[in-house]
């Protein structure tokens, strides 16, 4: 079943000597602790209306204005009556009126009488039972024939039964769905604080990128990662802001990267691993950017990069666009949860059944892309080949990744295993209704 989940068995593991390359519990760990540096109390908020708040995150406490029901209410359509007059059924009442929904009425209800009531209309004085019209029969305009009995209570909500005025109905840090709006609208919230979306500074970086609408060169290649963590970024409530891409030299980095430090997080991509053209942690150290990792034992994703600027946090992520999407779904998403008001710790985790045999030599924590489903209510995990860490072609076809722990080098068909989860789960079975 799925799982919201912190720090896993598979996030164990040792870290190196040299505090360069990090196991991913001990990555996630840093990134943790610096998420609950920030307290809910100090992020900033704004007032939205109530058609401005879906899947926001509330910042205050909505408690009940009214209580619910408000009023002693019908809980079905037929005749109200005193049950003390419905003991002994079949019954011929005298019908001294018609409450409908919205009516208000004064009616005091006598012995031997009955009133036609629909649902949700309000109960009026005397009348302790709801009898429903299929067990009744109208004999003419001015009479009625109950023909089951009913006891005090009978269909009847009284006000108050189900949520008192004064009560607490959503508390601080609740996402806003569709159920939580027609709360909001009950209690008359129309407008109400939410916190600010936090701003997420994009920057692809690299001489060998162009532009979506261009055609590639010998030697190039379309962004691609500006797109995908777009998406990212808005699936988790965050605002991107997409930055112009920056070439492989320090001043055009140093000019972009202090363009996106005005924003919450600063995500780049590329330039984080080795080579001669790979910049990006130089004008991090030029610019007083805090690194606390540069490198976590992952695959794909080994050289990504998470420091601060202050309150600000800013990564350093790989080029490869798989590698991009696996870092930002361990690391980022967590600052973005608690930039929010959201806790930061969860994954998103499923156990299931591995369909095929999968060989992973490469002495990290694997994270490889899966189609993940549910048959007949069991989960399987289907691994889709790829071509490594540049190939979001087959990656595009997941819905997952299948987790191979960095101790583990083989898994046969129909061992159990764990993937986590970036996308809805797939039905393949008919449900019997």
């Amino acid at each position: 079943m799925v799982g919201h989940q912190t720090l896993k068995d598979w996030e164990r593991g040792t870290k190196s000597c040299s505090s360069v390359v990090l196991d991913v519990k001990s990555a996630r760990e840093i990134v943790l602790k610096h998420c609950l540096q920030v307290g809910r109390e100090s992020l900033p908020t704004e007032t939205v209306s109530i058609w401005e708040c879906f899947k926001r995150i509330i910042a205050e406490p909505i408690v009940l204005d009214t209580d619910q029901p408000p009023f002693d209410r019908s809980m079905r359509d037929g005749y109200g009556v005193r049950a003390e007059d419905v003991k002994k059924v079949p019954v011929l009442l005298k019908s001294v009126g018609e409450i409908k929904a919205g009516d208000f009425s004064s009616l005091d209800i006598k012995e031997g009488e009955a009133v036609h009531i629909m649902t949700g209309a309000p109960v009026p004085g005397g009348v302790d039972a709801v009898v429903m019209v299929e067990h009744t029969e109208r004999i003419d305009a001015e009479h009625v024939e109950v023909l089951r009995p009913a006891k005090a209570g009978d269909n009847i909500a009284r006000q108050g039964s189900e949520h008192q005025a004064g009560e607490l109905v959503i508390d601080a840090g609740k996402i806003i769905s569709a159920l939580e709006l027609a709360v909001l609208a009950t209690v008359g919230k129309f407008r109400m604080k939410v916190f600010r979306r936090p701003t997420v500074g994009i920057l692809a970086t690299g001489d060998e990128l162009v532009e979506v609408h261009e055609t590639p060169q010998p030697g190039q290649i379309r962004n691609s990662n500006s797109f995908s963590l777009y998406a990212q970024v808005l699936k988790c409530g965050g605002l991107p802001v997409t930055l112009e891409t920056s070439r492989d030299n320090v001043s055009d980095l140093r000019r972009q990267m202090i363009a996106g430090l005005k924003n919450d997080v600063l995500l780049v991509s590329g330039g984080v691993s080795m080579g001669k053209y790979d910049l990006v942690e130089p004008v991090f150290k030029e610019l007083g950017i805090d690194v606390h990792f540069e490198s976590v034992s992952m695959r794909p994703g080994k050289p990504t990069v998470f420091a601060t600027f202050g309150n600000r946090f800013v990564y350093g992520l790989p080029g490869n666009p798989v590698s991009t999407f696996v870092a930002f779904e361990l690391f980022v998403k967590p600052v973005l949860n608690r930039l929010q008001g959201l806790q930061a710790g969860a994954l998103c985790l499923i156990r299931g059944t591995v369909q095929n045999e999968i060989s992973e030599k490469s002495g990290r924590t694997a994270f490889l892309p899966a189609r993940v489903s549910i048959e007949s209510g069991k989960t399987k995990i289907s691994p889709i080949s790829w071509k490594g860490s540049a190939d979001i072609f087959s990656a595009a076809e997941a819905n997952g990744f299948l987790v191979v722990p960095l101790e583990t080098t083989h898994l046969k068909a129909g061992d159990e295993a764990e993937a986590l989860m970036f996308d809805e789960l797939e039905f393949e079975s008919e449900s019997q209704f």
